[in-house]
């Protein structure tokens, strides 16, 4: 058996496994790997070519999957995958293993990670005893809380991005109508995160009376960089509609120890999320405009974050 915890990545578009091994009071990871999942049928297939690979024979486990979590079990949120702690056990024979929420993994590293992995987009003063905001897009849009406590630090996880979108120019409401006439609910999930682009792609071009276009969004952002007016708009919407959220959130929740802001979606728009109107529509709440003012807002750029954390995760929890 190997001596080192086996760490998993398991998100909407890509699978990442790693061994985890405490080193020098830091966690450091081995044995990296990264798989696109559309080339697997479940995660028993992805976990499998992994072990085959690498070799790695591991006593235990901890996954974070993006999804909620019950009973040691979950289904990813943008991929038809069940993954449960008892049958991955039995399957593999790996004797412990813990399955959790990749954004509460995304969460605990946060503390476990040097300052350089971090970039400034606010400055502030932390209130070092409230609890941290750590939220953002990726293919979904995950939200954790980080609370500081006497035994280490506690993790608040739940489905946070699929909070109501609360739209507040003209244009953030004629795209919310349409995004309800075809959906129904519109979440800020649907909005900001990879897996809603599609639409709000789409709803734009009703909205600005243009075709509809096949775009990566790699080419959206090129044309938005480029000057041209309907991509530029897409892309602040979005990002707004981030601040928008995480202001939500840091107020409901008190964070006024920091917001950190994660996920492949945040990395690509950062330029979009430190501008001074981002950051009045993250502290922009009415009569409580004052409390985020003093908030710090960092963004995340470690791509292994979510395997230290699960690593720091479970040994907190089996320790």
């Amino acid at each position: 058996m190997d001596t080192g915890l086996l760490v998993g990545d398991i998100g909407g578009t890509n699978v990442r496994f790693a061994l985890a091994v405490r080193r020098g009071g830091g966690m450091r990871i081995e044995r990296f790997e990264v798989y696109p999942g559309r080339e697997f049928a479940t995660f028993s297939d992805a976990l499998h070519r992994y072990l085959d690979q690498t070799g790695v024979r591991p006593a235990a486990a901890c996954f974070a999957v993006a999804g909620p979590v019950r009973h040691g079990a979950a289904r990813l949120t943008n991929r038809n995958w069940l993954i449960a702690s008892d049958a991955l056990s039995d399957e593999f024979g790996i004797e412990n293993v813990l399955v959790v929420n990749d954004f509460l993994a995304m969460a605990r590293s946060v503390p476990e990670l040097e300052a350089d992995a971090f970039e400034v987009l606010f400055t502030g003063e932390a209130v070092e005893s409230a609890p941290i905001l750590v939220a953002g897009p990726g293919t979904g849009f995950g939200v954790s809380t980080l609370v500081p406590s006497k035994d280490g630090w506690m993790v608040l996880s739940g489905e946070g991005g699929h909070i109501a979108y609360a739209p507040r120019t003209e244009l953030e409401r004629d795209l919310a109508r349409l995004l309800a006439r075809d959906f129904g609910y519109v979440s800020n999930e649907l909005v900001a995160s990879g897996s809603g682009l599609p639409a709000v792609h789409s709803a734009f071009c009703e909205i600005y009376g243009v075709s509809p276009r096949s775009l990566t969004p790699a080419e959206m952002h090129v044309r938005a960089e480029a000057g041209e007016a309907m991509y530029r708009a897409l892309i602040e919407l979005r990002a707004m509609a981030v601040m928008g959220a995480v202001g939500d959130l840091a107020l409901a929740t008190g964070a006024l120890g920091g917001v950190v802001l994660a996920g492949g979606v945040t990395e690509r728009i950062s330029s979009y999320l430190k501008t001074p109107q981002a950051f009045e529509r993250f502290t922009s709440r009415g009569p409580m405009s004052g409390y985020l003012r003093n908030c710090p807002v960092r963004l995340l750029h470690d791509p292994v974050a979510p395997l230290i954390g699960a690593a720091a995760y479970f040994e907190q929890a089996r320790g």
